[in-house]
């Protein structure tokens, strides 16, 4: 069911309902109705699922290489059919409360996961102890969103360049 719902964004469809997805799925409705109860909630579960399967947190040793691989990889997402269809789908749709949850949903559990990048370079000594996780977390993900979404670049350009100025910027002073 999970891939029915993205499979819906790769198809260019901006407007997805649960009985599109359930036609795709071949199941009933009332099944997605019932486990999701709203279309939101089910591709907020959807690009979660495909969040941790393609853009897992590496885990090299160093802040600076973990955060370019971050972004790598989060870039390479952005920059392939689906991550465009989703980046189109998120401009285009109108603001709602279910969706404001569920994309908060999302970006909260992203942030969680992925700030332990964070933790592991204040741990190591390669971060300021009081080093915001998900304020740096946000500022490696949103020019990365910005390049695409807005500016129609290649989101995978100027990757290492970024996280050295967010490094300069949190780095543990002596």
């Amino acid at each position: 069911m999970l891939d029915a719902a993205l499979s819906c964004l790769d198809d260019g469809l901006t407007r997805v309902s649960l009985p599109d997805v359930a036609s795709r799925a071949a199941v009933a409705p009332s099944s997605l109705y019932r486990r999701w109860g709203s279309v939101e909630n089910l591709m907020a579960e959807a690009l979660l699922d495909q969040s941790r399967m393609t853009m897992p947190v590496p885990d090299t040793g160093s802040v600076r290489t973990d955060l370019i691989a971050f972004a790598q990889g989060l870039a390479r997402f952005l920059a392939s059919p689906r991550g465009a269809a989703v980046l189109r789908t998120a401009a285009v749709l109108e603001w709602s409360e279910d969706r404001a949850a569920a994309r908060t949903r999302f970006w909260d559990e992203r942030f969680a996961v992925s700030g332990v990048i964070v933790q592991r370079g204040i741990d190591r000594g390669e971060l300021a102890p009081d080093t915001d996780a998900r304020l740096l977390m946000e500022m490696v993900v949103a020019p990365l969103h910005l390049r695409r979404l807005l500016l129609g670049e290649d989101p995978t350009t100027m990757i290492e360049q970024q996280v050295d100025l967010l490094l300069d910027g949190s780095r543990r002073t002596p």
